[in-house]
C-alpha cells in the first residue's frame, strides 16, 4: 500500500444536524432497497427520476414521515425527507445534481 493514497477510509454514516441524525449520501449508495423500510422505487423511465437527479421535490403515494431511501429499478441513489402528505423533499447531494 505503499504510495497509495486514500481520501478517507471507510463509510459515513451521517451527521448530528441540530439533536436529529443526517443519513449520508455515500450510505445510502452503499445499501440495498431491502435493506431499508421506508423506501420508493422508479423506474428509469418515471420522470420523477429524473426530476430527482435534478434536486427537484417529487410527488408520491408514500405517506411516510422522515427519510425515504429513492431507488431506481432497485439501485439506490439517496434520499428524500417525507413529510406525511405525499410530497419527498430531495436531499440528493448537491454536488452530484443535473443540470
Amino acid at each position: 500500500m505503499k504510495g497509495l493514497r486514500m481520501v478517507s477510509g471507510g463509510l459515513i454514516f451521517g451527521t448530528d444536524k441540530n439533536g436529529r441524525f443526517e443519513p449520508s449520501a455515500q450510505l445510502a449508495l452503499a445499501m440495498r432497497q431491502e435493506d431499508y423500510v421506508q423506501r420508493i422505487n422508479l423506474t428509469a423511465s418515471d420522470e420523477r427520476a429524473v426530476r430527482y437527479l435534478k434536486g427537484e421535490t417529487i410527488l408520491s403515494d408514500c405517506m411516510d414521515k422522515g427519510y425515504v431511501l429513492v431507488c431506481v429499478d432497485g439501485y439506490p441513489l439517496g434520499w428524500c425527507k417525507g413529510n406525511g402528505s405525499g410530497t419527498l423533499k430531495n436531499k440528493y447531494y448537491p454536488g452530484w445534481r443535473m443540470q
